[in-house]
């Protein structure tokens, strides 16, 4: 059955107006405030703008800024090259908090009926909690703005940034409120997608957990994470209520429609509402553009054994990495041998094959005079639409899938790790390796060794990371834990080339790899020219030197420019 997407809900909101005759004017900037809150169509129009304009999607590339991924160029981002200047990271949605402000005062004098009004209260009031947490997740406290300003008002907008732990109460407040309004009843099919009472819940669970990290909480305050683990308790217990839950099959949770797993999502349906997925495919299956997400051999590495225990490349050999590996390796990482898993391979009949012949040409090379294609040897498979070609590399529409089941348990057990519920922690680190298809063992621990509560945050921070790859929260998971000096350690990033020995067979097509293992010498290679060098002032992002313009009552941050403002406050 074909998705639909609430980002055509806008569009189709304006059409659907006409019955009502109150877009039968020659002119639709002709249309009155008092028209747009008088009318329900209109009035969701309105909101569905603001879904377009503030609902995430797809974070491709963004493994490129930590150990996820290999750059796409031999430059190393500024971030870990310790180069970064103020203007790093621009995160400054005051334009579009300002809308979600005009819709909270305006629909209340409205017609609307009241269910409406609370439901798209809602909806709003969550998506000024979201803007304001990515601000504050990146900056520490910033300006609240909870009102809109006329021109009148000028001199209203120039306000100092407020303390984080005042902003981080807002959010939780705006949270409470859009929960409380929101109501259990399900969206119909035509608005899958919209925010819900179980989103917004496991949002708030997410908020806290960060609030109660390192990044914000260095001393390890109990009490917040006491407050983290019961959102997170308390939004697992709705959505189970609800029939979310963790999805037999990994590598099918970006395919399977609606699928349980899925808590908040950006709908994509072609040819309406798609994307160009260009940049993450090999370059043989690619148009215009390649070279994103390339995994690392430290990611690769990362994957555990079918029976949980760590990947040891001394006693596995590299030409082998492939095998008796648990689910979500297949499910993520395209290595020399892969099964197809694109449309193009599947029509050619072909693995992906990505060794180096002796004449110096790689086979996922397209001609002799290429050099590298994958820098890291690797390919990412997740996320990838399976039904799209190199001729239609521009319509990909495989949902967004911005919080999962996974993510919401993996958070309250974290949580539960650091108030000594270790047994919970522990639980729910089975559950995850459960259903990647690890096998339980004689002692049924699934792999795990980790008994004290610092290994078990050790725990959760690896089983982060081939969990949740390509899913935009390693970066994030490196600042909350303060791991920077994780990424010192590496020095630079490792990819591995497979060269084809000297008299040794090639192997093509469908060709079975295990036929060929002793066809290659593994060479383990650095993705990166620099060394690692990356800032522990980096922990939060500096204000753009443009909204510092703008506001002379901005402070900028502790260790830029000389900055006073302190996020910890």
């Amino acid at each position: 059955m074909k998705k639909k997407s609430i980002y055509l809900l806008f569009l189709l909101s304006i059409l659907t107006v006409g019955c009502e005759n109150v877009l039968d004017k020659d002119k639709l900037d002709g249309i009155s405030p008092d028209e747009v809150w008088n009318s329900e169509a209109l009035a969701d129009a309105y909101m569905n703008n603001i879904y377009a304009k503030v609902m995430p999607g797809w974070p491709d590339g963004s493994g490129s800024e930590c150990d996820e991924a290999a750059s796409d160029s031999l430059n190393m981002p500024d971030l870990l090259r310790g180069t970064a200047t103020i203007d790093l990271k621009d995160i400054w949605p005051y334009d579009q908090i300002r809308n979600v402000n005009k819709l909270l005062e305006e629909i209340e004098g409205g017609t609307c009926s009241d269910n409406f009004k609370k439901r798209l209260k809602a909806q709003a009031l969550f998506f000024r909690g979201w803007m304001y947490f990515n601000m504050v997740k990146s900056y520490g406290g910033v300006p609240l703005m909870l009102k809109t300003l006329s021109a009148a008002d000028y001199e209203e907008a120039f306000i100092p940034r407020n303390k984080t732990s005042e902003c981080i109460e807002q959010i939780i407040k705006d949270l409470d409120n859009a929960a409380s309004l929101i109501g259990d009843e399900k969206w119909d099919d035509k608005n899958t997608g919209r925010i819900d009472k179980g989103a917004i819940l496991a949002f708030k669970g997410r908020v806290l957990l960060f609030w109660a990290s390192p990044l914000f909480n260095p001393q390890s305050d109990k009490k917040r994470w006491e407050n983290a683990y019961d959102a997170n308790k308390e939004a697992l217990e709705y959505l189970t209520v609800q029939g979310k839950g963790l999805y037999p099959t990994f590598g099918d949770i970006w395919t399977v429609d609606g699928n349980c797993e899925i808590i908040m999502s950006r709908r994509y349906s072609a040819p309406d509402a798609k994307f160009a997925q260009h940049g993450i495919r090999p370059i043989l299956y690619s148009k215009d553009m390649w070279g994103t997400d390339h995994p690392t051999l430290n990611l690769v590495n990362a994957f555990p054994m079918k029976d949980g225990s760590e990947y040891n490349s001394q006693r596995d050999s590299y030409a082998q990495l492939y095998k008796e590996r648990d689910d979500r390796f297949y499910a993520t990482i395209a290595y020399n041998g892969a099964e197809p898993y694109l449309k193009d391979m599947k029509d050619l009949n072909t693995r992906m094959w990505t060794y180096k012949l002796s004449n110096g040409r790689y086979a996922d090379s397209p001609s002799s005079g290429d050099g590298m294609t994958s820098r890291a040897g690797f390919y990412r498979v997740k996320g990838l639409d399976p039904d799209i070609t190199q001729s239609t590399v521009y319509d990909a529409d495989v949902d967004w899938i911005e919080i999962r089941f996974a993510e919401v348990l993996m958070n309250m057990g974290e949580a539960a790790n650091r108030i000594g519920k270790s047994d919970v922690a522990l639980d729910v680190l089975k559950q995850i390796r459960k259903r990647a298809n690890i096998t339980p063992g004689v002692d049924n621990n699934y792999g795990i060794k980790a008994t004290s509560e610092d290994e078990i945050a050790e725990a959760y921070f690896n089983e982060r990371f081939v969990e949740f790859a390509f899913e935009g929260k390693r970066l994030d998971d490196l600042r909350r834990l303060r791991k920077f000096d994780y990424l010192r350690k590496l020095e630079r990033r490792k990819g591995l080339i497979l060269n084809l020995l000297q008299g040794k067979q090639a192997p093509t097509g469908m060709d079975n790899p295990d036929d060929f293992i002793d066809s290659f010498d593994p060479q383990v290679v650095n993705v990166d020219v620099e060394t690692i060098k990356v800032k522990d002032s980096y922990y939060f992002y500096a204000i753009p030197k443009k909204h510092l313009d703008q506001n002379s009552k901005l402070e900028q941050n502790v260790g830029w420019n000389n900055g006073a403002f302190d996020p910890l406050e």
